[in-house]
């Protein structure tokens, strides 16, 4: 992939709001995040006449896209550099929220991860993703070559693993390992030394055994479960087991459009979050379940070529680290739901339900859409020895 010279941020002149990039809108990305979201308005609204559903999940999750359209289009007026600039103070915001989790945070399903403002309730771990990717963006800009000497690539982890360990302890494992691809990935593309990545893996298989013992007792037999989930067919092979019975229920085309049993009779639990996949792929079946994977992979796509279009350094590390994370929960959520992968509660992004990640998926497109508004702009700034971070 060919991407811009890294650009220095201190010292740059940016404008940093401008209503106008709206009419620079990438019609095709915006057109595919539609589609997505129109599918998992049908799914959720399909979820809703489970027998065991009170909620109108269809209902809350439209008005959760409502909000995170304008949460996009807000965040694409932005120029991307500056959303670059702020993302030092933005880390550090979420870095004092997740320490605040972890003391006054309430409590739901075993896992303390919620803040409650009276009424409102939030997990700062799902937008801690975004900050991350803004914060890493930032870092390597910044830096530049330093990127290839150990210490600034260490450094790097170190911004990744601090919110990994806070999150980690809340406990959620799932969004934790979401910040390890992020930062693997803004890594590769911002230069550093392919050996350090190579070390770095051998290290972490060798710590498999050290981190295996800081699991809890149910994380470690999520994690059993993919060998064998019939061990524990009533516990913790529950939900794989009848996640793998709905998917294939659906067969090549499903059994039709609220017409699933599995989910309408609650076999499967969580099928209006966790595995929503499950819930698609036994009423639409394989050819469902594949078109919009298709869906998916056009939208990373488009966010690749954004990255490698990109004027500048820090417009394709945002582009790749928001790539990341979307895909990462992709391959984790269809993983899980087909028994490959433990159960670990990522949830599927445009279908799943949940506010906190639903706006963080709608900021991550707000920032690949500002990314794109500067792609062409200001060209003749971009050469050799000047800096990509003026006019």
């Amino acid at each position: 992939m060919s991407l811009a010279t890294t650009s220095n941020l201190r010292g740059a002149h940016i404008r940093a709001f401008n209503a106008r990039n709206i009419r620079r809108t990438d019609l095709w990305l915006v057109l595919c995040v539609s589609a997505l979201a129109i599918i998992g308005f049908l799914v959720l609204l399909s979820a809703n006449r489970s027998a065991s559903t009170t909620s109108a999940f269809h209902i809350k999750q439209a008005m959760f896209f409502a909000g995170g359209c304008g949460v996009a289009l807000f965040i694409s007026c932005f120029d991307h550099r500056f959303l670059v600039s702020i993302g030092p103070m933005i880390y550090t915001v979420f870095i004092a929220l997740l320490l605040s989790v972890l003391f006054i945070g309430a409590e739901v399903r075993g896992g303390q991860r919620w803040l409650h403002f009276g009424p409102f309730g939030f997990q700062p771990s799902e937008f801690t993703k975004l900050a991350l990717v803004l914060t890493l963006a930032w870092y390597f800009t910044t830096i530049g070559p330093k990127i290839e000497r150990l210490p600034y690539f260490l450094l790097a982890f170190a911004i990744g693993g601090l919110p990994a360990y806070l999150i980690f302890k809340q406990p959620d494992l799932g969004t934790a390992a979401t910040l390890g691809p992020i930062t693997v990935a803004m890594l590769y593309i911002a230069g550093c030394k392919r050996w350090h990545l190579a070390a770095i893996v051998i290290l972490a298989l060798a710590a498999v055994p050290i981190a295996w013992g800081q699991l809890e007792d149910y994380q470690k037999k999520r994690v059993m479960t993919i060998v064998d989930p019939s061990a524990d067919p009533q516990g913790s092979g529950y939900h794989t087991i009848q996640s793998m019975i709905t998917v294939g229920s659906g067969g090549l085309t499903g059994k039709g459009y609220m017409a699933g049993t599995q989910t309408y009779l609650s076999y499967l639990p969580e099928h209006h979050t966790d595995f929503i996949f499950s819930l698609l792929a036994e009423e639409f079946g394989f050819v469902g379940s594949v078109t919009v994977l298709l869906l998916f992979l056009f939208l990373f796509f488009r966010g690749l070529r954004l990255a490698r279009n990109s004027t500048d350094m820090a417009g394709s590390l945002l582009a790749v680290g928001v790539v990341t994370l979307l895909t990462f929960h992709v391959f984790v959520n269809v993983g899980i739901t087909i028994g490959i992968l433990p159960v670990t509660g990522l949830p599927l992004p445009f279908l799943s339900y949940g506010g906190s990640f639903y706006l963080t998926v709608m900021a991550s497109i707000g920032i690949l859409l500002s990314v794109n508004a500067r792609r062409g702009m200001f060209d003749y700034l971009e050469r050799p020895g000047t800096s990509s971070f003026q006019g």
